[in-house]
């Protein structure tokens, strides 16, 4: 009830309203992310505050809870950053606590298993013992009597007393068999002890509803299963996480496999383009250099029917120079006319470059 009074208090007129002026000088607010304040209480449940006043009490917690820092650590910016720290921190805990009490169950389990049949350890009610007594001690004496006689040869005697025997062994087993039940009975109001797998508590086996009831819904039960349920859903989702981190790493392996496959496949369109390209620039260069070779061929057949030409006219050209030489050598030579060179001139007229 205080510590409730004191929490209304304080986030109303603040943790420093009890300071004086020279105190809240060299005050300092506290913070969520200080280390005077606990981080269990922030993500999760402080084990601490558990199992008050139970045989499981772990005190008070050393760290500061406060609703307003809670309340301030849940609006923070950072707050997805820490709560994956404060509760692997938290788990830890938890895994000690839950150690410790499986060693606590574990050594209930074997005093159980130890446990004997109390019943066979129970001693003989007095007058039981002494009724069975007197009775082996009579079989005794007529046992010894029947022997005596039977050395004797008295054999109807010996009879006789051995049906006596037989009649004391009768009561004999009686008297036993009333004594294993009175013990039965002695056993059956002992109440037999049971271990609860949660908190490790002892309880009566088959108890009343209502006893059981009070155990299952008691500080020890409640706070340990808490305990217990945060530390298998913290491994979970740990499992998952893992499983989906290797499910993301086998899918980017898996997207750069069926991308590599797609580039070399990429390249090799790439390069059946290309081969197509050099093939038809190959048939068009083949085709240009045939079409060059035909015309160097066109080119050279007319060349060659010109020079032919040309060197058929020198040849006329030169035989009919010569031809005229001798008719001037022969016949007086007229100045200024019919001159070799201007007869050579005008035979020059019909020269080939001109035909063409």
């Amino acid at each position: 009830m205080v510590e409730a009074q004191r929490a209304l208090l304080d986030e109303l007129m603040g943790t420093a309203r009890n300071l004086t002026e020279e105190e809240k000088k060299g005050y300092r607010e506290i913070r969520w992310d200080d280390k005077e304040v606990c981080g269990f209480n922030l993500v999760r449940f402080c084990p601490h505050d558990l199992f008050v006043n139970t045989k499981s009490d772990l005190g008070p917690c050393p760290r500061l809870h406060d609703l307003k820092l809670k309340e301030s650590f849940e609006q923070s910016s950072r707050h997805d950053m820490f709560v994956p720290r404060f509760e692997a921190e938290l788990a830890q805990f938890c895994e000690k606590l839950v150690q410790d009490l499986d060693r606590k169950v574990r050594r209930g389990r074997e005093r159980i298993a130890q446990d004997v049949d109390l019943a066979s350890l129970v001693p003989l009610p007095t007058e039981k013992a002494e009724q069975l007594a007197t009775i082996e001690e009579k079989i005794r004496k007529l046992l010894e009597q029947s022997e005596s006689l039977g050395e004797e040869g008295k054999v109807d005697e010996a009879q006789a007393l051995m049906k006596k025997v037989d009649i004391l062994n009768a009561e004999k087993t009686l008297l036993m068999q009333q004594a294993s039940n009175e013990r039965g009975l002695v056993m059956s109001q002992e109440k037999k002890m049971a271990l609860c797998e949660i908190c490790g508590s002892f309880l009566v086996a088959n108890d009343a509803a209502e006893r059981t009831q009070s155990h299952v819904t008691g500080k020890q039960h409640v706070g340990y299963g808490m305990v217990r349920d945060y530390i298998a859903e913290y491994k979970a989702r740990k499992e998952k996480a893992r499983e989906d981190e290797k499910q993301a790493r086998d899918q980017e392996i898996e997207d750069k496999r069926k991308k590599g496959a797609e580039k070399v496949k990429e390249n090799g369109r790439d390069r059946e383009r290309d081969d197509r390209e050099r093939e038809r620039g190959r048939e068009s260069r083949d085709r240009a250099r045939d079409r060059y070779r035909d015309r160097e061929r066109s080119r050279g057949g007319r060349e060659k029917d010109r020079e032919s030409y040309r060197e058929r006219e020198r040849d006329r050209d030169r035989t009919w120079d010569w031809d005229h030489m001798r008719v001037r050598s022969r016949s007086p030579i007229r100045p200024n006319s019919h001159s070799p060179f201007r007869l050579h001139g005008r035979r020059r007229s019909r020269s080939p470059s001109n035909l063409v």
